[in-house]
């Protein structure tokens, strides 16, 4: 049983203990780089800045990034379709909150190109509903399966972060397309 214990101890810390940005703007044929600012606007104040955003799946966080001390992120992605699906800020054990799939949405189809995909504002007060029942593998499964819900996301343009992009990785020669992530309006 330890040996099982360790094992998957050790499988989530490979997908999960990293922070999933980028040191290099060199990408494979399959995949691209977006990059942006992420802001939680919350109606008390967050203690600390610690948010992992998750892109395209809940589960193991394959695409998943976090946050810089500035709040920005920069992250490899693969080509197509992909869209925000969870939001973790992390405070004691973690609020989640999972975004409807295909509400957040952005479609990146050149691979010699770098997307920023806005400055994005999420709308949202983690609360005691936001934490999850179980904790773990269990929990984590738990709340791949949700289907979440409809939040309150605003997407901005700003120079400031192309400009702190730039500064971030000088030596890049690849082309940067401003393409802002699209918001679907669900009923």
């Amino acid at each position: 049983m330890k040996k099982l214990y360790l094992l998957t101890l050790s499988i989530f810390c490979l997908f999960s203990c990293g922070s999933g940005r980028i040191v290099t703007t060199e990408t494979k044929p399959t995949e691209t780089i977006i990059f942006g600012k992420f802001t939680i606007n919350s109606k008390t104040p967050l203690k600390n800045k610690k948010v992992l955003i998750h892109f395209n799946e809940r589960l193991w966080g394959k695409n998943a990034v976090w946050l810089d001390d500035n709040g920005y992120f920069y992250l490899k992605i693969p080509l197509g379709k992909n869209f925000i699906a969870l939001v973790e800020y992390r405070e004691g054990m973690g609020f989640y909150k999972n975004i409807p799939d295909n509400y957040a949405t952005f479609d990146l189809s050149q691979n010699d190109k770098i997307y920023y995909i806005g400055d994005i504002e999420l709308e949202w007060t983690p609360s005691k509903q936001d934490k999850r029942k179980a904790g773990g593998v269990v929990g984590a499964i738990s709340e791949a399966n949700k289907k979440g819900e409809k939040a309150g996301i605003t997407i901005r343009d700003s120079k400031e972060t192309i400009d702190y992009f730039k500064q971030l990785f000088p030596d890049n020669t690849k082309e940067i397309i401003t393409q802002l992530t699209d918001i679907l309006s669900l009923s």
